[in-house]
């Protein structure tokens, strides 16, 4: 085998590229074996990172601000050196040092501040023992709570709008694909981003919210026990789209949209903004769409509104004189221009545990006359595909979206493959393999994510092996159907 040394330099990136895409572990591992490979790996070290919590951030940023310095220090001068070229080493030294990321690019962000992880600050409830017993005592503990926690909420509110907007700037230059994690509980505040562009940014993840760069005019809708000091102070971050030409992400083409959860600002409102900071969006997937997602894609893909059909008991042979037929008024309305005009693929899933028939969903029907007008169009006209609706257990858009993060890196199809398998079974993309069940162990173990059980797999799956059934697997699986007539005849 041929010396370490003698391998060149494009052979070691590319081996380092497939090795960093766990979110910067291997990265840490690669700077602690070597100089050597701490050298050759400088480039694509941060090739992915993930981050959940704002103190992670600082230390990233500390960290990279102290590999800068320290490879960026000035070399003491050697006999014989003029002042020239001391004087333009010093300033190429200074014209790099306005860049910390420069030679550490970021390729792939994930950011996810979720209530396990993040270190945001959540409202503390106090024991039922240690409130007091009259309401005004009660209301008392609890504005002072509130008051408390609100405190600390915004004090965290500045530092992740000063924080998380540093990173965005150093990662915008080189970032190819960012995921944003987040939930109702943990409300992030709108960061700095406009004024940067991201010239490569090619993919776009959202959960449950897109309030760290867009907030819609208005106050919004105020939800209960999930509304914070971030829904009012801004922080001096103007909440207005960008000017015209002046697009933030100018080359991302792939935005993933999870409506999971409440929203200060609903989705019907931000979703069509995003045309004015993404304006070359060519696939576009909502996940767990609302009810009143179609009515919004019409819109944006230009498609005019299903007709409504007339009432009961009135015919065309009873529409008044002079009255033109509802139909013959709607055909003569000019067709509605599209509000997102780059758009080719839009995917669909609906919010839904129910089999519900298309016929007899009105949101269902809306959607699928979308589909049918695109189609029927044909040409440049954007193509719709409409997926099962699901529900799915707790945590399970937080590993998903994680997983497809990571497979995107390496060529995966992710979530554009517009595959039921994919979408249904967990063992898709968790890799953990489950044995098949028979049909009358299929209601004790469950590892669908359409159904939520409370009993646990493994106790399930260990007593479905065991022959037999006693007495206390038959009420753990539900009371049992009693025979009337045996019954009558036990003494």
């Amino acid at each position: 085998m041929k010396d370490v040394q003698e391998i060149p330099y494009d052979i070691w990136r590319l081996i380092f590229e497939y090795t960093c895409t766990d979110g910067g572990l291997s990265g840490c591992a690669l700077a602690r074996t070597s100089k050597t490979l701490r050298a050759l790996s400088a480039s694509t070290r941060f090739y992915s990172l993930t981050l959940s919590s704002i103190t992670e951030v600082k230390n990233f940023l500390v960290c990279l601000e102290r590999i800068h310095r320290a490879e960026h220090a000035p070399s003491p001068p050697t006999q014989g050196s003029s002042s020239t070229n001391r004087d333009s080493s010093g300033t190429s030294a200074n014209a790099e040092s306005s860049n910390p990321a420069g030679a550490h690019p970021i390729h792939h962000l994930l950011i996810a501040f979720l209530p396990d992880t993040c270190d945001a600050p959540q409202r503390a409830f106090r024991r039922w023992t240690d409130y007091a017993r009259d309401e005004r005592g009660l209301v008392f503990q609890l504005a002072n709570d509130h008051k408390a926690w609100a405190a600390h909420k915004a004090h965290w509110n500045r530092e992740c709008v000063l924080h998380v907007s540093r990173l965005l700037q150093l990662a915008a230059p080189t970032l190819r694909s960012l995921a944003v994690l987040q939930c109702a509980e943990i409300r992030l505040p709108l960061v700095h981003y406009q004024p940067h562009r991201f010239p490569f940014l090619r993919e776009l993840t959202l959960l449950a919210d897109d309030r760290l760069f867009v907030r819609a005019p208005g106050g919004g809708a105020l939800v209960p026990n999930q509304n914070d000091p971030s829904d009012f102070d801004l922080h001096g971050v103007p909440e207005g789209l960008p000017p015209l030409g002046a697009a933030p992400f100018p080359a991302l083409t792939h935005l993933h949209v999870v409506c999971a959860g409440p929203k200060l600002h609903p989705w019907e409102k931000t979703l069509p903004m995003w045309s004015a900071i993404a304006p070359a969006v060519t696939h576009l997937r909502i996940s767990q769409a609302g009810a009143r997602t179609p009515a919004v894609l019409a819109e944006m893909l230009g498609v005019p509104p299903l007709p409504t059909p007339p009432e009961d008991g009135i015919g065309e042979s009873e529409v008044a004189e002079g009255e033109e037929p509802l139909a013959a008024v709607q055909a003569q309305e000019p067709e509605p221009e599209p509000s997102y005009p780059s758009l080719e693929t839009v995917i669909v899933q609906m919010s839904s545990a129910r089999k519900t028939n298309r016929a007899e969903d009105p949101s269902l029907r809306e959607l699928q006359h979308i589909a049918d007008v695109c189609e029927a169009e044909g040409g440049h006209a954007p193509r719709v595909a409409i997926l099962r609706g699901r529900t799915y257990v707790p945590g399970y858009w937080e590993s998903r979206l994680k997983w497809e993060w990571q497979s995107r890196m390496v060529g995966g199809g992710g979530c554009w493959t517009e595959d039921e398998d994919h979408e249904n079974v967990w063992k898709d993309f968790s890799g953990v393999e489950q044995p098949k069940r028979s049909k009358k162990s299929r209601n004790k173990v469950s590892i669908s994510i359409r159904e939520t059980r409370e009993e646990s797999s493994e106790a399930s799956a260990a007593e479905a092996g065991k022959p037999g059934k006693k007495w206390w697997k038959v009420l753990a699986n539900g009371v049992p159907r009693l025979n009337r007539r045996r019954s009558m005849t036990v003494k």
